[in-house]
């Protein structure tokens, strides 16, 4: 195999214009396709931004770098020197006409998984060789996206004085409670993988940073095998302090899912393209319906039937999704006023109505993508919270004792990123927008 020594890759192809004609240049990637037509032979040379056509010509082309043509075999990979030619007859209306060829690696054969577009794999088949399953443009846009939304949510939330922070992953006490947790041993005793940073953002808004926001993994102990569950995600928790009630973390999150819509429109043209998509930026406000609400809206519109003490399930959320969209044309949708038999402990009661806690979600195109709440943030009843939901505060001490010397009023929520980009895109299942998902029977690669 041969190295690039000198040779320095100067473009990707999708940098190539017709202001290059006639100019010297240099591309690495993988040969994705090949066609022989005797005399005449076609190279699509495929990196992270596109492909170009390689066009060798028996005659023009120097023998010895004609014959190194011949040995290539499908995902071979190379970097090409060559000049930069108009032919509007090839893909993308330009080639490159070869000066020199570097054979880097080769590829066994066959291929465990043709990564041309129109070849079309399970999504199990997929993921067992999901490095193949990424060369696909469609793929690869994806994760593009995703990026783009993570850029999104960084700018807007620094440009909003939030500062990020990083959270133990590893943790002496379960923070959401319950048994959907992944235990580990941690030298002589048991630990837990983090559900999510609760506790510590909390703590947080104890210690003077009163806006701040995670992107990180969490864990779910969840047997779940739905298109929406997955055990590892990645998750943007964010807090504030000195709120005057829940409606100040609605408005931050509705600005901010607009934020990333409109970022996304704006610098994923070429990747919603290629996914066959297209982004409409939501008007703000958000419609907000309690679960009072929702639960009778989908009685009389749907036939469906909750108790009150039920929250919705997957159905009736993805239905009150379709709803909203054929009422208000909207497809997001604040759900609030859950009831307070479903809170957790730190949650606020409502004092109006003390049936309900002081909490939402954010459903997107009918699937909920963000929890929110307002934290009760009083010591006294804090503590006479957790002793009626049975919790033991000694488990959590250094948890309640960031309640002790002066805890401002805050609220905070816990938003699915993985979720998303899931149905920005339309994606049939979540693991489609995660490069390595784990689920209860995946955890390779």
């Amino acid at each position: 195999m041969e190295e690039l020594g000198e040779w320095s890759r100067t473009h990707y192809s999708a940098e190539l214009s017709p202001s290059l004609e006639g100019k010297e240049v240099i591309l690495a990637g993988w040969v994705r396709e090949l066609r022989d037509m005797g005399k005449l032979k076609f190279v699509l040379l495929a990196d992270r931004e596109g492909s170009i056509q390689i066009t060798v010509k028996q005659g023009e082309t120097k023998p010895a770098v004609l014959k190194k043509f011949e040995k290539l075999g499908k995902e071979f990979v190379v970097a090409v020197k060559g000049t930069v030619k108009a032919n509007k007859a090839a893909p993308s209306g330009l080639e490159i006409i070869p000066i020199e060829l570097k054979i880097l690696n080769e590829s066994e054969s066959p291929l465990p998984l043709e990564p041309r577009s129109k070849v079309v794999a399970d999504l199990p088949t997929r993921l067992d060789a999901r490095f193949l399953d990424l060369r696909k443009p469609e793929i690869g846009a994806i994760f593009k996206v995703k990026d783009m939304v993570t850029t999104a949510v960084r700018n807007y939330l620094e440009s909003n004085s939030f500062i990020e922070i990083h959270t133990p992953k590893i943790i002496g006490e379960a923070s959401e409670g319950g048994s959907e947790v992944f235990s580990v041993t941690y030298f002589n005793r048991e630990a837990f993988l983090a559900q999510s940073p609760q506790f510590y953002k909390q703590i947080m808004m104890a210690s003077g940073f009163d806006k701040v926001y995670e992107i990180a993994p969490a864990f779910r102990a969840e047997k779940s095998h739905s298109t929406r569950h997955v055990t590892e995600i990645i998750m943007l928790d964010m807090e504030m302090a000195f709120i005057h009630g829940i409606e100040d973390v609605l408005s931050v999150l509705e600005n901010l899912m607009r934020a990333v819509v409109s970022h996304v429109s704006e610098q994923g043209k070429e990747e919603i393209k290629a996914l066959g998509k297209s982004l409409s930026l939501p008007s703000i406000p958000f419609p907000r319906i309690t679960m009072e609400e929702a639960k009778a809206l989908l009685k009389k519109e749907r036939g469906m039937k909750f108790s009150p003490e039920d929250e919705l399930d997957s159905a009736g959320e993805k239905a009150l999704g379709e709803l909203i969209k054929q009422k208000q044309g909207h497809d997001f949708v604040f759900l609030t006023e859950f009831p307070w038999s479903q809170a957790k402990f730190y949650h606020m009661r409502n004092e109006k109505n003390p049936k309900v806690t002081v909490r939402a979600d954010l459903l997107f195109k009918g699937l909920e993508i963000a929890t929110i709440a307002q934290r009760e943030h009083r010591y006294p009843i804090l503590m006479k919270q957790a002793k009626e939901m049975k919790v033991t505060p000694e488990k959590i001490q250094f948890y309640i004792d960031a309640f002790r010397f002066g805890m401002p009023p805050h609220g905070g929520c816990g938003v699915g990123v993985d979720r998303i980009v899931q149905q920005l895109l339309d994606l049939p299942n979540v693991q489609e927008a995660i490069l390595f998902p784990r689920t209860p029977e995946r955890l390779k690669p």
